[in-house]
């Protein structure tokens, strides 16, 4: 064998080891263009995932928040109604004693207040339109009292103490209006409402 054909057979062994060598790197590529392509496709629908997640978190955040402010709204109009038919109450309470049965009312009232003071005196705050229907209430009861100076600021109704102020009964129509607010005004709600409470 000559030296050419040597040196030939050599290229050609090379030339096929070239080429086996670019037809390996080749398919390399082609495999890591498609990696890349999953990749990238990976990536894509992580980032959106993300940016849906994002979204629908914003969005259920905006929703919440306007459902919050929306129930919000709804409960101080309640309570501004309900407040109004509590000024109506008042102002139909202030009424009362102008009325025939404002005496009887009154009696009721003392009857009530008297109630927490089985014996001894009492000390009777009343308003300066009620002190002699309170003194002939007092009297039919043989009852040791006094009227206080002080005159009651109310629209109608008494208070009755001890001497010593140690327990103190108010029985004022303002004084019943308070105490009755809380229940009330959960009837009033729902009269007013029904279910939207």
């Amino acid at each position: 064998m000559a030296l050419e054909d040597i040196l030939k057979a050599l290229e050609e062994k090379a030339e096929a080891r070239i080429e086996t060598i670019y037809v390996g790197a080749r398919q390399r590529a082609k495999e890591i263009h498609a990696e890349s392509e999953k990749d990238v496709m990976r990536t894509r629908r992580l980032r959106l995932k993300k940016v849906d997640d994002q979204i629908h978190g914003e969005a259920t955040g905006i929703i919440y928040s306007a459902s919050l402010k929306s129930k919000n709204l709804l409960i101080k109009a309640q309570e501004e109604t309900v407040d109004e038919a509590f000024m109506v109450a008042r102002e139909r309470l202030s009424l009362l004693s102008k009325t025939p049965e404002y005496s009887r009312i009154l009696e009721v009232l003392l009857e009530e207040c008297l109630d927490f003071f089985p014996e001894g005196e009492v000390l009777v705050e009343a308003r300066a339109d009620d002190i002699s229907l309170v003194k002939k209430m007092m009297a039919h009861r043989k009852r040791q009292y006094r009227i206080a100076e002080k005159e009651l600021e109310a629209s109608g109704g008494l208070v009755v103490s001890s001497p010593g102020g140690q327990v103190v009964v108010s029985n004022t129509f303002e004084s019943r209006l308070k105490r009755a607010r809380d229940h009330l005004r959960l009837d009033i709600s729902e009269a007013l409402f029904g279910d939207e409470l």
